[in-house]
C-alpha cells in the first residue's frame, strides 16, 4: 500500500452504542474517512450490550467490536486487535471513564495506548478530560477523602501513561497548560473539541420556535434536575409564561441508576416536563433547533461540553453556571451564553426569562456561537492527528503544540 493511503485505527466507544464520547466517534470517523490520503478507517469500538445493526459509514470505515466497558481486559484486547489489523497508527478517543465507572477497569483501560505503542503502533490521545481538572469533590466521590486521595494518586499515574503515547491532545488550554507544567517534555496539543455539523442552516430565529427549554446528559451525579425543575417551576409561576416547557434528555450517570426514574416520578402530574430519554444522533437537530434554551444543570464540569457545540450548532442558546470548563472554552473558543450560580434556581430562572424576553439579543447570541463553532471543523481535528501520525511515521521533531490548532 501507498504511504500516502494509511489505514488508520480509531479506538473509541462507537453508535449504534450509547457509552460517552460515542458520538464524537462517529465524526471523527467520518472525518477521517473523507481524506483522499487514509486509505481505511478501522473502528475499534466498545461491545454492544444489544444485538443492533453497525450504522452503514461506507466502504472505508470498518467496525470491529473488541472490548466491553468495566472489563479489566479491554486494554489487551484493543492492542492485539491493532496488531492484528496491521493499521499505520491509532487514535484514542478518551475520557477517563471511557472503560469503566470503576476505578480499576477504567485506568487498566487507559494503558491502551501506552501499550500500543510499546508494541508498535503510533499512537495520538484525544484527552477530553484528565483528572486533574476536575472538583472530585461535586462528583460521586463527594465527601470520601480517601477514595479522592486515591484517584488523584491514580490519575496522575494515568496520565504519566498517556502522555506516554506519540502525543496526546486535549480541548483546553488550561489543561495544556496544567501538563506542561507538570511534564513539560511532553507532546501535548491544544485541539478544541471541533464541529460536528458544518452544513449550510437556515436556523428558525428565536420568535419563531417554541418557548422550549432542553436539557441532555447522563444526570445523576454533578450533572442534576433539580435546580432546573425549580427554575422551571418558579418561571411557570410568573405572568406570560404558562406556556413554557421543558424537555429532558438523556439518562442515569452509570454510579445513579434508578436517578432519572425518580425525578420523572416526582413530575408526573406536570404535562410541561417531558422526559425525552435517549437522544439518538438523527434527532440531534431537532432536539435543539426547536428550543429557544439549552440548559446545563451543573456543579461541575470534565473538559469541554460536546452538548454546548451541538447546542451552539443549532442555535438553542445556552444558560450555563459560571466555574471551571465553561468558562475556559467561552475564553477559548468565543461561545457565550447566560450565566448563574450553581445551585441558584432563581438565579437560573432570572438568566432564561432575560432570554425569552429578548429574542432579537437570543439570535445574536445564536448566531455568534454558531460562528464560533465553525471555526474548527472535525476536518480540521482529523487533519490535525494525520499531521501529528505523520511525525511518528517519519520519526521528526514534534510540532509545536502551542501553533499546532491555528495552521
Amino acid at each position: 500500500m501507498s504511504s500516502s493511503h494509511r489505514r488508520i485505527a480509531l479506538v473509541s466507544a462507537f453508535p449504534p452504542g450509547r457509552q460517552s464520547l460515542n458520538e464524537y466517534g462517529l465524526h471523527l470517523a467520518k472525518a477521517f474517512a473523507a481524506r483522499p490520503d487514509v486509505a481505511e478507517v478501522v473502528v475499534i469500538a466498545d461491545r454492544l450490550t444489544d444485538a443492533e445493526p453497525e450504522l452503514d459509514l461506507g466502504p472505508k470505515v470498518r467496525v470491529r467490536r473488541t472490548w466491553s466497558f468495566n472489563s479489566t481486559l479491554a486494554a489487551i484486547q484493543i492492542v492485539a486487535a491493532l496488531r492484528a489489523e496491521q493499521v499505520d497508527g491509532a487514535i484514542f478517543n478518551l475520557q477517563m471513564a471511557s472503560f469503566g465507572d470503576r476505578e480499576v477497569p477504567a485506568a487498566l483501560g487507559l494503558c491502551a495506548p501506552m501499550l500500543a505503542r510499546a508494541a508498535g503502533v503510533p499512537s495520538g490521545v484525544i484527552a477530553h478530560n484528565l483528572i486533574c481538572g476536575v472538583d472530585l469533590d461535586q462528583t460521586h466521590l463527594k465527601g470520601q477523602i480517601l477514595r479522592q486521595r486515591i484517584v488523584r494518586l491514580g490519575g496522575a499515574v494515568i496520565t504519566r501513561a498517556l502522555l506516554a503515547a506519540n502525543y496526546l491532545t486535549v480541548t483546553l488550554d488550561s489543561y495544556r497548560q496544567n501538563l506542561a507544567r507538570r511534564h513539560p517534555r511532553a507532546n501535548v496539543l491544544l485541539v478544541p473539541h471541533g464541529t460536528f455539523d458544518t452544513q449550510t442552516r437556515n436556523m428558525a430565529p428565536a420568535s419563531d420556535r417554541p418557548r422550549r427549554i432542553v436539557t441532555m446528559g447522563k444526570f445523576g451525579t454533578y450533572k442534576r434536575l433539580e435546580t432546573l425543575i425549580a427554575a422551571f417551576r418558579d418561571l411557570k409561576a410568573r405572568p406570560g409564561m404558562t406556556d413554557l416547557e421543558l424537555v429532558i434528555g438523556g439518562s442515569d450517570h452509570p454510579k445513579t441508576p434508578g436517578y432519572m426514574a425518580s425525578v420523572a416520578d416526582s413530575c408526573r402530574t406536570d404535562a410541561s416536563i417531558r422526559f425525552h430519554g435517549y437522544v439518538a444522533e438523527d434527532h440531534i437537530p431537532d432536539f435543539f433547533g426547536q428550543a429557544r434554551v439549552s440548559l446545563f444543570d451543573y456543579s461541575a464540569t470534565t473538559g469541554s461540553s460536546g452538548v454546548l457545540h451541538q447546542t451552539a450548532c443549532y442555535g438553542a442558546v445556552p444558560v450555563f453556571p459560571r466555574i471551571g470548563d465553561f468558562v475556559d472554552v467561552c475564553r477559548d473558543e468565543g461561545l457565550d451564553g447566560a450565566n448563574y450560580a450553581p445551585g441558584d434556581a432563581i438565579g437560573m430562572a432570572d438568566a432564561i426569562a432575560s432570554l425569552l424576553a429578548d429574542p432579537a439579543g437570543s439570535d445574536r447570541l445564536a448566531e455568534a456561537n454558531r460562528l464560533a463553532a465553525l471555526g474548527m471543523p472535525m476536518s480540521e481535528v482529523a487533519a490535525i492527528h494525520i499531521r501529528q501520525l505523520k511525525q511518528a511515521w517519519l520519526q521528526r521533531k514534534p510540532i509545536q503544540p502551542e501553533t499546532e490548532f491555528a495552521r
